[in-house]
């Protein structure tokens, strides 16, 4: 199980990664707008992987380490 969560968690952080990357300062912006449409449509799962990744681009965002 704990496997699993890591991968997880190496997965979400690579979104954010990538989102950043493709987005610059708006990657925050476009996952805010990914997990408002996914709370829209009741979708709890998702909603809840987006606004992880919203901490996620932030703390990459906000970290002196520049690899995250």
């Amino acid at each position: 199980m704990h496997s699993k969560n890591l991968t997880k968690d190496t997965e979400l952080k690579n979104i954010a990664i990538a989102l950043i990357s493709q987005y610059g300062d708006d990657a925050d912006a476009v996952a805010t707008l990914r997990a408002a449409e996914y709370a829209a449509e009741l979708n709890n799962e998702e909603w809840i992987k987006w606004e992880s990744i919203i901490i996620l681009i932030n703390q990459i965002n906000n970290s002196p380490d520049l690899n995250g």
